[in-house]
């Protein structure tokens, strides 16, 4: 097992990939067992920040229709999905990091969560630090709601869903930081269609409950 731990006999800076790291198999056991899933995990370590990113990839064996059943019945996940409750899986994904990061020399956090389902894949990328951690059961609970919107009434499946992608604009680069202030993951998701043997890329916007092509110039 591959240990995310400093080695002086490397200077390089710059972002690192393990493919395992102190702790991850414990990690692991809880986001198969709240998610129904097999878990993948990459960490990219950056040496000159100190910290670690996650990159997390749940595979399901089963469609993502009969997620949402068992998200609407209130008993995917092993949890009550009910409005006062719907925070519960973020908590368990936040123990999860924090026992993990008990373990680890750096500071972890999650850049990306994929759940894979045999007829769609969602990705999820991180807005700022812990946002991820802190609107996961909201993106799950927005996916749900506008689950018949962004199908087309149901008649089409977008092979990807991304989550969220932003109108263009540069100045954010200048202050990182306004990202959480400006930008949400309720505004814009980004989806690809299957269309004869082509890829056809969509905005789906989450205010107008439409779907518009990708002339806009979008970007995740």
């Amino acid at each position: 097992m591959s240990s995310n731990k400093p080695n002086n006999n490397h200077k390089s800076i710059g972002p690192k990939t393990y493919l395992a790291t102190d702790g991850l198999d414990d990690f692991l056991r809880v986001l198969e067992k709240y998610f129904f899933a097999t878990a993948k995990v990459l960490c990219k370590h950056n040496s000159k920040n100190y910290t670690t990113d996650l990159i997390i990839d749940l595979h399901h064996n089963f469609g993502i229709g009969e997620c949402l059943r068992h998200f609407n019945n209130g008993d995917w996940g092993n949890y009550n999905f009910a409005e006062e409750s719907h925070s519960d899986i973020s908590k368990s994904l936040g123990k999860a990091l924090e026992s993990l990061n008990d373990k680890s020399p750096y500071p972890m956090d999650i850049l990306e969560l994929s759940l894979h389902f045999k007829d769609t894949s969602i990705v999820i990328t991180r807005l700022y630090e812990k946002s991820i951690l802190e609107q996961a059961s909201n993106i799950l609970t927005a996916i749900g709601k506008h689950f018949v919107y962004f199908t087309k009434g149901l008649t089409e499946m977008p092979y990807e869903i991304f989550v969220p992608i932003f109108e263009d604009d540069s100045s954010f680069k200048k202050n990182p930081s306004a990202l959480k202030a400006k930008y949400s993951y309720y505004e814009y998701w980004g989806l690809y269609f299957d269309k004869a043997q082509e890829h056809e890329a969509s905005i789906y916007s989450l205010q107008r409950k439409k779907l518009f092509d990708d002339s806009i110039f979008l970007f995740e």
